[in-house]
């Protein structure tokens, strides 16, 4: 007697047309995000070993004559770059993660969300307005660094603070505050709790705190260029000025220079440290 089998017939047709609508949307967001993400950075790659370029798909030819017309003060910029970005990253993580660690059980209903919405509030203020507070602020007695790169530093410190302090805040978990009450009933004092207990643990929210922070600090524009004193410039202000004279392609040679060291530094930040085996 034969038996028809028609169930797995029904359910092959629709997970077959289900697994095409997911390859298809994969195949979309892949494409959109080298559209939007790789291309660009493809096109500054190009344009920095371009002799030429106008009007064609790929340039006319190829050349490291715009590397070999960098001058010393755009790499000074790059170094002014380096060190402003490294400066407040490790500034930014020290007082994110302090400040977290201070608002931890607080009730945010009170003194607690206050402090919270203090510490994001420049996110939702634009950098340029940001500058120009700070550039008004600071500019006059008793307080004046508006003529030194403090002021660039402090108004790039205000604007990375909230996502250094969001990446602390995240890493707080309940388990963490298991773990210090047990270390505190045993003894240990405060300064042991830390050392000992919460920064080991806190190490992933740490690197990405300093990663976020060096590379928001790389990027930043606009707060930069309403408070930088004269005689300061950052690789972004010198691309910016060569972009207005219409160098793309010079801007272009330190702009892929200024991507590549600071894709290093982040791996370093990144790289895992081999663990000591207690022998």
């Amino acid at each position: 007697m034969a038996t028809e089998f028609s169930l797995p017939v029904s359910i092959s047709k629709p997970f077959t047309l289900k697994r095409i609508g997911g390859w298809i949307f994969t195949c979309f967001a892949a494409l959109l995000c080298f559209w939007l993400f790789v291309l660009p950075v493809i096109v500054v790659a190009l344009s920095s070993v371009a002799s030429h370029w106008s009007g064609t798909i790929f340039p006319d030819g190829f050349s490291m004559r715009w590397f070999e017309r960098l001058g010393s003060s755009d790499f000074d910029a790059l170094t002014t770059s380096l060190e402003v970005g490294f400066g407040v990253a490790v500034l930014g993580t020290v007082l994110g993660l302090w400040l977290a660690l201070a608002l931890e059980g607080r009730d945010r209903r009170g003194v607690g969300a206050w402090a919270d919405t203090i510490a994001m509030m420049p996110n939702g203020v634009p950098s340029v307005v940001l500058g120009l507070a700070v550039l008004i602020a600071y500019h006059k007695k008793p307080l004046d660094i508006s003529g030194s790169a403090a002021i660039v530093v402090l108004v790039q410190l205000a604007l990375v603070l909230p996502f250094c302090y969001r990446c602390a805040a995240a890493a707080l978990r309940p388990e963490l505050t298991i773990l210090r009450e047990a270390a505190a009933s045993l003894g240990a004092p405060p300064s042991m709790v830390l050392s000992r207990v919460v920064l080991p643990q806190l190490v992933p929210a740490i690197r990405a705190s300093l990663a976020l922070g060096f590379a928001l600090s790389l990027g930043e524009l606009g707060a930069t260029l309403t408070v930088y004193p004269p005689g300061f410039a950052t690789v972004p202000i010198v691309v910016v000025g060569q972009v207005n004279r219409g160098y793309y392609l010079p801007a272009s040679a330190l702009s892929l220079i200024l991507l590549a060291v600071s894709l290093a530094a982040l791996l370093l930040i990144a790289a895992k440290v081999p663990r000591r085996r207690i022998a």
